[in-house]
């Protein structure tokens, strides 16, 4: 049974490769409706089903486990259990979802056309970022060391799916029927991981770190949302997150979109030309800067050799469905971000 299953999954693999025209002219929209499906069950649950389920799981794997040693007799045959639930999660999540890796980019949905930036166009669209955040920082709450500070995390998760709303009356690719993000109970776990949200399609619930970087929560919000949308891009699913929270009534989702483009434009400036990098911070506000420099100290504390093993891991599955750069495909939402603002604003 294993190896059916794991043939259907190489099938379909297969189809995304060689028949992608024929393949994608439904699958992202099966897999949204879908998707909308099993939202509408777990949706209205508090809690992140998801994470129920996996421990019930492992509990019954472990309980399992221990029953075969203490009786000495079928470790074989819960190895084949072990290995047939496997190859079923793994059918059902490229069914379900996977195949989205492979689909049409998403400047194609957008009518925007990506190509190779040169530098001054790079740095033209990081200090436009830069200006718009620094602007929107002075107006954001602060606490009383100066870093921002935004309502609750219930508060914020209700207001995520509007700037999704807005686009989905342009944009077929997107549909403002969503559920509202969750928190993560293991968050502690998660960011020792240095995960900051995950998507799981069992359940269709785009789930998010508390313990991110408050400037940094509303966007992740929008990025686990776009997931949801079929983007499965890591760098796709990053400019989708700008573009909701840059159209999101709220002021603290255009405040963590604008912050979070203008660290991906200047981190991408500050690797080929370190000094307008830094000629462009120094024009940044105060507040900016203040938000910036938290945020490092924040990560800062998870970094270690558990971080860098999930990173691994991380990459590995990326590479997996197509995305040759891995986990630096993240990285690649500046080229999205330059097209967006030479197309739009100029």
């Amino acid at each position: 049974m294993s190896a059916i299953f794991l043939v259907l999954t190489g099938l379909l693999v297969a189809a995304a490769h060689y028949l992608p025209d024929s393949l994608f002219a439904f699958y992202p929209q099966f897999s949204r409706w879908i998707l909308a499906k099993i939202g509408a069950i777990t949706g209205p649950f508090p809690f992140a089903v998801w994470e129920v389920l996996a421990l019930i799981l492992i509990l019954w794997a472990i309980y399992t486990l221990v029953r075969v040693i203490r009786r000495h007799i079928g470790l074989i045959s819960w190895l084949a259990g072990i290995l047939l639930g496997c190859s079923i999660g793994v059918f059902l999540f490229v069914g379900l979802w996977g195949l989205n890796h492979y689909g049409p980019s998403i400047d194609t949905y957008l009518n925007l056309e990506v190509g190779t930036y040169r530098v001054d166009q790079l740095e033209e669209a990081t200090r436009y970022y830069a200006q718009t955040a620094s602007q929107l920082a002075d107006q954001v709450q602060r606490d009383e060391q100066g870093i921002v500070r935004f309502s609750d995390f219930s508060v914020l998760a209700g207001q995520a799916t509007k700037g999704y709303e807005m686009l989905a009356q342009e944009y077929d690719c997107f549909t403002g029927k969503l559920s509202k993000p969750k928190k993560l109970a293991s968050w502690y776990l998660f960011s020792h991981f240095g995960t900051t949200g995950i998507f799981i399609p069992f359940t269709a619930e785009s789930c998010v770190n508390p313990d991110t970087f408050v400037a940094s929560i509303p966007y992740t919000m929008c990025h686990e949302l776009a997931h949801r949308q079929a983007v499965a891009a890591e760098d796709e699913a990053n400019f989708c997150a700008f573009l909701a929270c840059a159209e999101n009534p709220s002021l603290e989702f255009r405040y963590s979109g604008y912050y979070s483009a203008f660290i991906y434009c200047y981190n991408a400036l500050h690797k080929v030309d370190p000094d307008a990098a830094d000629a462009v911070w120094a024009e940044i506000s105060d507040n900016l800067k203040a938000d910036c420099q938290a945020a490092n100290a924040h990560y800062a504390q998870y970094e270690g050799k558990v971080q860098e093993a999930a990173q691994k891991v991380n990459d590995t599955y990326l590479k997996a469905f197509s995305q040759t750069e891995g986990v630096q495909s993240y990285g690649q939402v500046a080229d999205l971000l330059i097209a967006w603002y030479l197309e739009k604003l100029i």
